[in-house]
């Protein structure tokens, strides 16, 4: 997640989701996956709720997953297709939304 976090400040990349985008980035951490920082996130939450072991933490891990995935990364993934077209359909073609 800090990898993904430091490539946007790197190239001066909005991390607000609903902030216009001016660069594709396809390299480093996101070769292997392109959505890291919600992977990030998914992730802690998991460790918080194995830590805990109560079924409140492991239900809000699921239901942060499933908005991630069929809300947020849709959101993201249309506008990136808008934005960089057939450079973002082939980025999109070879590497995975989690892993």
């Amino acid at each position: 997640m800090m990898l993904a976090w430091r490539q946007f400040k790197k190239r001066k990349v909005a991390i607000c989701p609903t902030s216009s985008t001016n660069y594709l980035i396809t390299d480093g951490i996101y070769r292997l996956t392109r959505n890291p920082m919600y992977l990030g996130i998914v992730t802690m939450l998991g460790g918080i709720a194995v830590f805990f072991g109560t079924l409140p933490f492991y239900a809000v891990t699921i239901v942060y997953f499933v908005l991630m995935d069929r809300w947020f990364c849709l959101y993201e993934e249309e506008k990136l297709v808008v934005t960089f077209g057939r450079e973002y359909a082939s980025y999109r073609s070879i590497v995975r939304r989690w892993l």
